[in-house]
């Protein structure tokens, strides 16, 4: 359940693009971001020889998808320097520690399996980890703690702008009695010309959902827009598959805007707000309460 936190983030050098740490001001777990051109930078700060679990951020050179790797350490300075050597992909490391140093190789384990399990999930990322593995053995107050610590290290990871372990749709908003002028609890349409499409608008932009319909063959003139060039990277990084005339969404997969997304389905340009709809067949822009000004004004 959310509610209501403070959260504080430091700037070491007073960079916001160098080192951050991030903390909830009531307790004692920390994330520290890192970018791999301030590495030496961290490992001069005593937090490098703590324990705990990180993750590499990064992206697909060709596709431009988001990647991640997940793991755990005794030493975050000796594990970071390895993987500066080895692993090409990554651009900023984000490291959770305890300021307490209470958290064990024991803990990183449990951390470990349960970040990767979490984030295979969510789908948000594209993990270079493979499975989360078998359960590790943790003793019952043991998995207590690390839970709580999770939900910390969560909270922190998608306030500094990687949501890693956060689904695109919260299933829980979905269910029967979901107040209707929530656009993110509202099912969309999108439907003519041989799409079938179903989307959610939410607060990151509109989230076309898996085994949505769109057409194959794009309109010769869309070409000159934006869309056109990632509606080709998401066919050739096999998010949208070819079926015959049409293209299937392989999984929930989140737009800037609905106007991108009715787009990528249409195969041309198109105006989301209009052609997204719900149920009962007002477009989006109703639901979201676009034109409650503009009627105002007019009378």
């Amino acid at each position: 359940m959310a509610y209501p936190q403070t959260i504080q983030i430091f700037l070491p050098s007073g960079d916001p693009q160098g080192i951050r740490v991030a903390a909830i001001t009531t307790r004692i777990v920390q994330v520290i971001e890192v970018p791999r051109a301030r590495l030496d930078e961290f490992l001069r700060m005593p937090e490098a020889a703590y324990v705990g679990l990180y993750v590499l951020f990064g992206e697909d050179d060709e596709t431009g998808a988001s990647r991640a790797y997940i793991g755990q350490t005794g030493n975050f300075g000796v594990r970071l320097k390895q993987h500066n050597e080895k692993k090409e992909f990554w651009n900023r490391a984000l490291i959770a520690l305890s300021l307490t140093r209470s958290l064990t190789v024991t803990h990183a384990h449990f951390l470990e399996w349960l970040a990767i399990g979490r984030a295979t999930e969510a789908q948000r990322f594209a993990l270079e980890n493979g499975t989360a593995g078998s359960k590790p053995h943790t003793p019952a107050p043991m998995e207590a703690e690390c839970l709580e610590v999770f939900e910390t290290v969560d909270v922190l990871l998608t306030t500094l702008g990687y949501p890693l372990f956060e689904p695109l749709i919260k299933r829980s908003l979905t269910v029967e009695g979901t107040t209707p002028n929530r656009p993110d609890g509202v099912d969309l349409f999108l439907h003519g010309d041989g799409v079938d499409g179903r989307g959610r608008y939410t607060e990151e932009g509109l989230v076309v959902l898996a085994n949505s319909l769109g057409k194959a063959e794009a309109s010769p003139s869309f070409e000159k827009f934006g869309s056109e060039a990632k509606r080709r990277r998401l066919i050739e990084a096999g998010s949208l598959l070819r079926e015959g005339a049409r293209l299937r969404v392989v999984k929930d997969m989140l737009f800037s805007s609905p106007s991108a997304a009715a787009a990528t389905l249409f195969g041309r340009s198109s105006n989301g707000w209009i052609e997204w709809k719900d149920a009962s067949g007002r477009t989006l822009s109703d639901v979201m309460g676009r034109n409650k000004a503009t009627e105002g004004a007019e009378g």
